[in-house]
């Protein structure tokens, strides 16, 4: 339940996701899109919505939060890593919030799936590159630790995922990796029709 009542729910990312993605996308501003993809997109294509939610929920991770009341709607946001094959222990992260749910807690949530997801999966630090100008993910990235170094245009960015909660600072954000850190995300077994199943990760949470 989020700070203002609002029940969501957050799962992996699945196959059949790939019309709500695309509702989704066509749905966040012009700015917050250039935010996401570094890119004046208009549309998602066909074989990005393959890339994004055909996974393998290991090297590649999606965490979906959707309102449970509506089904059909294309959901609240997404927060996805993708490993790096030239440095294993580094993923790649990125956190998306429909502009009109920005700053009620779901980036929040999403961002401590995904954190304790990764940890599991043996990832120790995320990265992301981020616009100098996007104050609101800078004060995240600042909340969490995160060293910043400029590389062209943009500020690359990285984040530890800590093995211990004394290993963070106290800040709200730092206080949601200390939550993964301390173990406090619950099992979740992942099992699909017609894949092998693995071994218990981070699930399903509801937080403020």
């Amino acid at each position: 339940m989020l700070r203002d009542g609002t029940r969501i729910l957050v799962r992996p990312i699945l196959p059949e996701d790939k019309e709500r993605l695309r509702e989704g996308f066509a749905l966040l501003s012009a700015q917050s899109r250039y935010r996401r993809f570094l890119t004046s997109l208009e549309y998602l294509s066909d074989q990005q919505l393959r890339d994004l939610t055909e996974i393998d929920y290991d090297d590649h991770m999606a965490w979906v939060a959707v309102d449970p009341s509506r089904p059909a709607w294309p959901g609240f946001g997404v927060a996805r890593y993708v490993r790096l094959a030239e440095e294993p222990a580094v993923a790649e992260a990125a956190v998306t919030v429909l502009d009109d749910y920005q700053g009620r807690g779901i980036g929040t949530i999403l961002l401590r799936m995904l954190a304790g997801t990764a940890r599991a999966h043996g990832i120790r630090s995320f990265r992301g590159y981020v616009l100098a100008e996007n104050a609101p993910m800078m004060d995240i990235m600042h909340d969490l630790g995160a060293s910043a170094a400029p590389e062209g245009p943009l500020l690359r960015v990285d984040v530890p995922i800590p093995a211990t909660a004394d290993e963070l600072p106290d800040t709200p954000t730092g206080r949601v990796f200390r939550s993964v850190a301390r173990g406090e995300v619950p099992p979740f077994r992942l099992h699909y029709p017609g894949t092998p199943e693995t071994p218990p990760i981070a699930g399903e949470v509801a937080g403020a």
